[in-house]
């Protein structure tokens, strides 16, 4: 039976619009959804529909996709926002860490892809795709490393991370348990002064320590 997760997609482009909820059909249920083709749009009608998890794009008119996210991470802390964008640039992604979105795909991503970031940040979790271990690839190879904090597990983990995987899928690559994995993940968050791996993986591009 699909699931009844209430989710928002907002995006300027009807085709798209029509394109993911087709895409979503065989997960969600449909009746949940709502699709809105501007910020504005979406503003108006946020507190009656009261969403889980929000789909934004960045390119809209009146209101890009990180205002939106912004202003939703304002005053609406607790939902799930998912940047689904053809602008999968440093500066954007780093903009949208720095706002606080639980997730960042591209919009050539499979339906799989897809329904797997929304399930992940809806569970509470982070997911970013694979174009940002791209952006890291490109970024990382510019930056001084530095490996002098961390142990050899631990920049192991680190660059796990920032290729999307989760703690279950890291502990499998390394041999280890998941809870062993959280334990590293939250000595790797102390040192560096954070608390998610979105903050990981953006202090890791800042301060170029993932090396892919």
């Amino acid at each position: 039976m699909p699931r009844q997760l209430k989710i928002a997609i907002i995006d300027d482009h009807p085709l798209f619009l029509m394109g993911i909820g087709m895409a979503m059909m065989p997960y969600y249920d449909l009746n949940y959804i709502r699709t809105f083709s501007s910020g504005k749009q979406f503003f108006a009608s946020v507190n009656d529909f009261k969403p889980e998890v929000v789909l934004i794009d960045i390119v809209m008119p009146e209101m890009n996709g990180l205002q939106v996210a912004e202003r939703l991470r304002r005053g609406y802390p607790d939902v799930k926002i998912l940047v689904l964008s053809a602008e999968t640039d440093e500066t954007t992604v780093l903009k949208a860490m720095e706002i606080g979105v639980n997730g960042f795909i591209s919009k050539a991503s499979q339906p799989d892809d897809l329904y797997n970031a929304i399930e992940t940040i809806a569970d509470g979790a982070d997911y970013f795709g694979c174009d940002i271990s791209m952006i890291l690839k490109e970024v990382a190879s510019t930056r001084k490393f530095r490996e002098d904090m961390f142990s050899q597990r631990e920049l192991e983990i680190i660059r796990y991370c920032a290729d999307g995987l989760m703690s279950k899928e890291i502990a499998e690559k390394l041999c280890i348990s998941a809870r062993t994995v959280e334990g590293h993940k939250l000595n790797i968050f102390r040192k560096m002064g954070i608390s998610n791996t979105a903050e990981l993986i953006k202090y890791s591009i800042k301060n170029g320590i993932v090396r892919l």
